[in-house]
Order: structure tokens, then sequence, then C-alpha cells
């Protein structure tokens, strides 16, 4: 716009949790030896009286300005409810469950409100309104709306394996990628010895989790791994490698909190579809339950410790224990390698409890921390019966039933719904084989997640209240009554008054220029005017108490919009009469058609500078004028003569006749083709097809448009190519007189081929050059065609 003016985790729960472990566990499986011989298995309303001004009329409001100039635009009175919280105002967001149900909200005025959290005499509350309310400062709250979660491993809202009694914000969708991986020499045998093995596993899981109501999530998972043991072992009868692939787990979870949200309970039920390792297809089904409880401190404590924790407790019926007929496998060693590495396993008893921390960090809370400490026990509950039991001189375990495993993690909401997270599994116990295959000593989890909410964001700001002491609004005591005109005393209408400083409301001038002002102390007021062109013109008016000022304010039109000098063409036949006529202007970047009226004139707004003119006309041939564009202008007058060039011009006549160009409603067909250099136009070898066309085209007025279709081969950029090259072509036909609203230029790059690209020959048919008629009219066809 050009502007005129006229004037982390607790040490000692880890310790407690080591100390429940038997002194006997091992974190490593009991080794076989190289020959045994066993098997094993608001609404706000404002009042006040209405003020009068000093003529009778009601004072004008911040929506209604008093006089002619009614139209407002725009209103940022500062009267309005929802103006903005003062920045440094403290706002507290603690609240106490009281007897009755209710939350108490204090401010730091001192004024006390009641806040009805929606709980009941138990103090239960939705999860939409956990702990400290909606407000922005509560805990589990990032501006506005409930913090984002993320999947455990297997699917569901949780840790690393630990389901959480949460099932995150309605309509929420969450992703998540992980792998885990282990290395270790002596897993399975002979630790010692040289006659050791040597085993690596590692897992990958794409799982998903949608929030379909308040208290229910369903949760899908896809899990492979591949296992490769290496050991100089004579006659095993495992393969080195072994994957298991396409292992899917499906869920649904619910789970309900109360005591301001401090307290969770919650039971999922799960499905899972075992493919094996030789096939994708679905062998075996497993089945889960787990029961969920949870206390989060944040909710429970006045000073919202970030501490929380978990249990749960369940059973998986588990059938991958009937991948494979394990009796076949007479070698115990590789029976049980292939056991651990198809992932086949007993039913058992799953125990699982975690404590860790969720902190928030950052001005908005937008960032989040959880470390965490999980022990995972799970107790086998029966034993396959055609598995055959091992002796305690093969994998045998003080605690045969067991397998148990810490957790250490943490998981990081770096951005928004992103999360990283890493943890690593500690082996505590393994059991004996015939209850299930043994427990790594360790295992590093790697995780990468992202949650999204799709509802939108609502923020809630404090409510102003008004101060009964306040100082009212100064007395407003003279108006301005003003008229925008031109020089020439042209009345502006539409155009935008202001009053910087004093009045953020915009009024707009009536038919006649007039505008009306609010009142305004006495003294010096600036009036900015906005042209409907875009440019701003300032003012200063005397304001005085009990008048109205009389203000003009003059506008240099054309100087204020900073427009180009005016190019003024007028046309006409040999007999005098008006000539419809197309000109090509050529000069200072410009390369553009445009057409007369039928009076056969034209003004155009163009920079200073050398400029060529090409007219063309219905009987007319194609002339060509040059002049120059001063600060002033320029005027020219030409008489068109038929068939030849007016005195003085500098005429470019096309051929006689057009025998290369031919044409029906739908296309125009060259005998010869256009030529080009690169993406460029090769002017020489295809001036005289070109310059056909173009008379063709200004012979013709029934082809009302045409399409230039440039096709290339796949070399290179074909796109650009080809769009290029109908470019070149469509701006010489403008300079030849074509109007360019007649032409239209595309690429259509490779993608409609009439020979193959491998060979130079099927390139050479492919680069070509096409007329296609866009509009024809038959009734503006020349007589006796």
């Amino acid at each position: 716009m050009r502007r005129l003016s006229v004037h982390l985790l607790a040490p000692s729960i880890a310790a407690s949790a080591l100390s429940l472990l038997p002194a006997s566990s091992f974190a490593a499986p009991p080794s076989l030896p190289a020959g045994g011989e066993e098997d094993a298995g608001v609404e706000d309303e404002a009042g006040g009286d209405e003020m009068l001004t000093a003529d009778g009329q009601p004072m004008p409001t911040g929506t209604e300005p008093a006089g002619p100039g009614e139209d407002v635009v725009s209103d940022d009175a500062g009267d309005e409810l929802g103006a903005e919280a003062d920045a440094d105002a403290d706002f507290d967001a603690g609240f106490d469950a009281s007897a009755d149900g209710e939350l108490a909200a204090s401010f730091d005025d001192g004024a006390d409100a009641d806040a009805d959290a929606g709980a009941d005499a138990s103090g239960e509350i939705s999860m939409g309104a956990m702990g400290a309310g909606s407000s922005d400062n509560g805990p589990g709250m990032v501006m506005g709306r409930r913090e984002p979660t993320m999947n455990s491993l297997r699917g569901p809202i949780g840790l690393a394996y630990t389901s959480l009694a949460d099932v995150g914000e309605k309509y929420s969708v969450r992703i998540r990628l992980h792998t885990d991986f282990f290395v270790k020499n002596n897993f399975f045998c002979c630790e010692g010895s040289e006659d050791g093995d040597r085993h690596a596993r590692m897992r990958g899981a794409v799982n998903l989790g949608f929030t379909f109501t308040e208290w229910t999530e369903v949760y899908f998972a896809i899990n492979s791994s591949s296992n490769r043991n290496t050991r100089d072992q004579g006659g095993r009868e495992d393969p080195p490698t072994v994957f298991a692939l396409g292992d899917m787990q499906f869920g649904v979870k619910g789970a309900y909190r109360f005591l301001n949200g401090g307290v969770g309970l919650g039971g999922q039920v799960g499905m899972g579809l075992i493919a094996g390792s030789e096939r994708l297809r679905t062998s075996r089904v497993n089945f889960d339950i787990a029961m969920i409880l949870s206390a989060d401190l944040r909710y429970l404590t006045e000073k919202e410790i970030p501490l929380r924790f978990t249990g749960n407790v369940g059973w998986t019926l588990d059938n991958s224990i009937k991948l494979t007929d394990w009796g076949a496998i007479d070698d115990e060693l590789s029976r049980e390698v292939l056991r651990f590495s198809s992932g086949a396993n007993q039913s058992r008893v799953n125990t699982k409890l975690a404590i860790d921390a969720p902190i928030r960090l950052g001005k908005d809370k937008q960032y989040g921390i959880d470390p965490f400490l999980e022990y995972n026990w799970d107790i086998a509950t029966y034993k396959e019966e055609d598995f055959v039991e091992l002796t305690e001189q093969y994998g045998a375990s003080p605690l045969q039933r067991s397998q148990a495993w810490l957790t250490i993690g943490l998981r990081a909401n770096v951005y928004s719904g992103l999360f990283l997270d890493a943890a690593v599994d500690v082996g505590t116990t393994s059991p004996s084989y015939e209850f299930g295959p043994p427990v790594p000593p360790y295992q590093v989890i790697l995780g990468l997640g992202w949650s999204i909410d799709p509802k939108p964001r609502v923020k809630e700001v404090p409510v102003p209240v008004e101060d009964p002491n306040a100082v009212g609004d100064p007395v407003l005591e003279g108006r301005i009554l003003g008229r925008v005109a031109d020089l020439e005393g042209n009345a502006i209408a539409g155009a935008k008054v202001s009053f910087p400083g004093l009045a953020s409301n915009v009024i707009l001038t009536d038919a006649a220029g007039m505008f009306t002002s609010y009142r305004f102390p006495e003294g010096p007021v600036t009036i900015s005017v906005e042209l409907p062109d875009g440019s701003v013109v300032e003012q200063t008016a005397d304001v005085r108490t009990g008048e109205d000022a009389q203000v003009d304010v003059l506008v240099d039109a054309s100087a204020a919009a900073g427009e180009d000098p005016v190019f003024y063409g007028t046309f006409t036949k040999a007999d005098g009469s008006a000539q419809l006529v197309s000109v090509a202007v050529d000069g200072m970047g410009i390369q553009e058609s445009f057409s007369s009226d039928e009076a056969g004139q034209i003004a155009l707004a163009l920079p200073e500078g050398e400029y060529t003119l090409t007219i063309s006309g219905e009987g007319l041939e194609p002339q060509t004028f040059s002049f120059t564009q001063t600060a002033e202008g320029h005027t020219m007058t030409q008489t068109l003569a038929a068939g030849g060039a007016a005195a003085g011009a500098e005429a470019v006549a096309p051929a006689a006749e057009t025998p290369l160009v031919s044409g029906n409603k739908y296309r125009l067909r060259l005998k010869k083709s256009i030529r080009y250099n690169g993406n460029d136009l090769n002017e020489e070898k295809s001036a005289e097809v070109l310059d056909q066309l173009a008379a063709y085209m200004l012979g013709h007025p029934e082809y009302g448009k045409i399409e230039i279709r440039v096709h290339t081969d796949d070399r290179g950029n074909p796109n650009s190519r080809s769009q290029s090259r109908a470019d070149a072509v469509v701006d010489y036909l403008t300079k030849k007189g074509v109007p360019a609203s007649r032409l239209e230029a595309k690429g259509w790059g490779a993608k409609d081929p009439v020979a193959v690209n491998i060979t130079s020959d099927g390139r050479r048919k492919n680069n070509r050059t096409e007329v296609k008629v866009r509009d024809y009219d038959e009734s503006k066809a020349p007589a006796g065609e």
C-alpha cells in the first residue's frame, strides 16, 4: 500500500522391587549339556443509560457513527466482552473436592468462585474434566486439552508392557513403531566352554490405537521377529535363522477414572493371530484378558506430585506352543532354540507393576518426559501334554513356572503428539524349559509414535471483571464533518475513514463522499483516508468543543494511486469509420494483446519506455508502429488501410496465402513442423509455418480459441520442456497480432507418446506440436468457406 500525506525415577522403588526376588533367580537361562538325551517342553450482557449528544441525537457507540457515514466495516471497540486479559494476571487453578462434589477455584484478587465440574456426591467426574477441571494449568492438560498419550508394545495405551487406566482423548488416533533386540553368547548352551552358541534376536512392530468413546479404545498390532543362532554342533535340527512374520493382535480396552481423576479402573480383552515361521497365514489364535488399576498423585495431592502407580493382572490363553510337533525334534538343544525363536509359550498368568513420573515442561507444558520402571512376572498355568518334561539337569529353575524381567525406560513427548522412547529389559528369572522359553539377560527397546487429536483447540480465557472504581471514558466534545473528493471536485465514495490513536472503527464515505466522525475531545485529530485503490491519505482537523469541524480532503487520485501514464490510441478505416482492432504490445517486459472498443479506441496505462504495437483486425493486414511512452503519456491516431500499411508504419505482411495451414472445428493441421532449440523456439526454421498460422487465425475469426499442445520424449524434465516450448509459440503468435485471449499454451510432456522412446526415431516422433481447437463459431466463418 502506498501512503501519501497531504501535510525422573526413585532409586528406592527399584531396590524394593529387586529385593522381592528370590536369591536363586537368574538373569540368563540355565545351560544345556552338549550331549544330553532328555526332551524339553458465557453469556454476558452490558447495561447502562443511553447518552445523548448536544443536538439530542444518541451518542455514537463503538459500532454506530453519528452522522451520514453509517457504514462501519470493522469494530474493535474496547468495551466489548472478550477483550484480551492482562498478560501479567495470575490465575490459580487449584481444586479441592468438597463434600457435595463441587470444585473450588481461586483467583489472585481474592474473589472466590465455585466451579461445577460435574462431580457427584462421591467426587466422581468425567474424564474430560479430570483433576483441576479443564484449566490449561491443570495436571494432565496441555493448552486446553488432555495431554497426548501413546501405545504400549502390544497396542493399548500404556508404558512398555503395562497398560494404563487411560484411553486418551475422544476420537484421538495413535500410531507407534518400535523395535527391540539383544545379542548374547552362550545363551542356550555351554557357558564357559568353547562349544557355546551365539544368539541374536530383533523384533519389530507397528501398532494403532483409536479412542471411539470417552471410556473406550480399540487397538491393533502386527509383530514380526528374526532370530539367528550360531553354534558349532553337528546334527542340529533347527535352521540357523528363524523368522516369525505377521503375528497380529486385536483388542478393546475400557477405563474409568474417579476421585478427581486420581484413581483409574479398567480392563482389556485381546485376541492374537499367530502365523508361525513357515507361512503368513494364521495358524493359531491366542486370547488374553487383564484388569487395570492405577493411582495418579497429580490428581490426589495438593502439590500435584507427578507420580503414577499402575498394576495389571491378567491371563493369556497361549496356543503358540501348538505350532510345532516338538516331539518330532530329537535334539533337545535344537528344540529349545527353535521354540524360543518361534515365540512358542505356555498359557500363563500375567502380573505387571509400574511406577512412572509424567512431567510436563515448557511455558505451555508443550513438552513431556516420563521416566518409568516396570516389573513383569508371568507364571505358566499348565504344561503341554505332548511336551517331554525335562529333569532338573536340563533347564531346571527354582521358580519353574516363572518368567520375570525388569524394564527401565524413558518416554519423551518432544513436539505436539510426537513421542520418542527408549527402554532396557533386564532379565531376572527364567523358567524350566517345559514351562516357557528362556528370558534374555537384557533387551534394548526403541520406539517412535504420533498421537493425533483431530478436534480443534479451544482455550479458555479469564472473563474481564469491571472495576467499579475505574475512571470513565473522557467526555467527547466535537465532531468532524468531512468530504473526500479529487482535485476536480468529484466525490470519492467508498473511501475508508479512520482516526488513528482515537478510534479503531472505520467509516465509509457515502455516494457524495461525505462522512461524519465520532465525538472527540478538543484538539487536533488525524484523519486517515484509504482510497478504493488502496492508497492512503492523511489530514489533520481541529476539533472544538460543541462544534462540528468542516473538513475537505482533496486527493490527487492519479498521483495517489501511483498509476502509470496512459497511452491513448484511435484506429479507423480509410473511410474514417471506426475499426475494431487487436493491439499487441511489446516493450518494457510487456508482451500482451488487448482489444479496442467498437469505436476503435483503446487506453492503456503503460510504464515509461519504448514500445512496438502490432495492429490487426478483420480485413486488415497486421501493421506495426513504434512509439515512446513519456511521463505525460502518448496519443496515437492511425488510419488503417486494407491490404497495405498506413503512412509511416512499418508493416509486417503475412503470407498472401496459407498453404501450410488447414483446419476443421476440431484441430488445425500444420504441414510443416515447428522446430525448437532446447526449450526455445527456433524462429529461423519455424517462422514460415508460424507466420501462416498467425495469418490464418487473423483471417478466420470463427476460431475463437486454439490450444498449442506440445509433446516431448521422456528425457530430462519433459513437463517443463514442453510447457516452455508451448509458451514460446504463443509469444511468437502474439507478436504477430493474434490476440492472447485466442491462444492457450499447454505442455503435455511425455504422457501421450506415439512411439517408444528407446530409439532416436521414436523420440523424434514424440517431439511434436499439435494445434487443438477449443472455441469454434461457424457463424463467424468468412463467406465462401
